[in-house]
């Protein structure tokens, strides 16, 4: 009698067992993207702005758009990989890539407090532009809109082409209507520049031959 009973138990048991193993498990909806997702329980997913997750395809990096802002970012980003401290061989420094004359034209006095200065080499970069389209802009008046050795001619493509190689060979380009393009060291053509920057809104920057960094 208690061994039926003993044999029983253990079959009930197992019937027990049987059924809580093959019981559907719960799931858990999650968003597929991780950037929505808290690993805490109770604590608030982050939940990003656009600009962080509209990321430009070419670059990966935020995408701001054709505003100056934009222009800023992505032209950083190609000098440098925005980053504020990078020095190249040549000596040319920030996320900007200013060398000594381009310093000393917007005022900068001191390579180190420029190099441990973002606020400074984002005030430089914006007083270059000012000095540039000062310099450029009857040549800004008369091209733009201008197809000229393949390249559509914008006032954006212009101050970045000026930024790589100087106002002067801009205007070289310019003038001899293609037929004279300057490159840099590393061999990159001002024409490149002209295209991959083209069509930025630049007009919060104003023409100024005077304008100095005041940090």
């Amino acid at each position: 009698m208690i061994n039926r009973f003993m044999k029983l138990s253990v079959l009930l048991l197992l019937v027990a067992f049987a059924i809580v193993g093959f019981s559907p498990k719960k799931t858990v909806k999650r968003n597929s993207s991780s950037i929505f997702i808290s690993n805490i329980a109770g604590e608030l997913a982050y939940v990003p702005n656009a600009y962080e997750v509209i990321m430009n395809p070419s670059e990966d990096v935020p995408f701001l758009g054709k505003s100056f802002l934009g222009f800023s970012e992505d032209l950083g980003f190609s000098e440098s990989s925005g980053n504020y401290k990078a020095v190249n061989r040549l000596g040319y420094m920030g996320k900007y890539q200013f060398g000594r004359s381009a310093l000393s034209w917007v005022g900068v006095k001191s390579k180190r407090n420029f190099l441990n200065n973002p606020d400074l080499q984002e005030e430089a970069f914006s007083t270059l532009i000012s000095l540039n389209k000062f310099v450029l802009k009857d040549y800004i008046t008369q091209y733009v809109g201008e197809n000229i050795a393949g390249v559509v001619v914008t006032e954006s493509g212009i101050i970045a082409a000026a930024h790589l190689g100087g106002a002067g060979n801009v205007i070289k380009f310019l003038e001899s209507k293609g037929d004279t393009i300057f490159a840099d060291a590393n061999n990159i053509p001002i024409t490149k520049y002209m295209i991959n920057f083209g069509g930025y809104d630049l007009a919060s920057i104003l023409p100024d031959a005077n304008a100095r960094v005041t940090l």
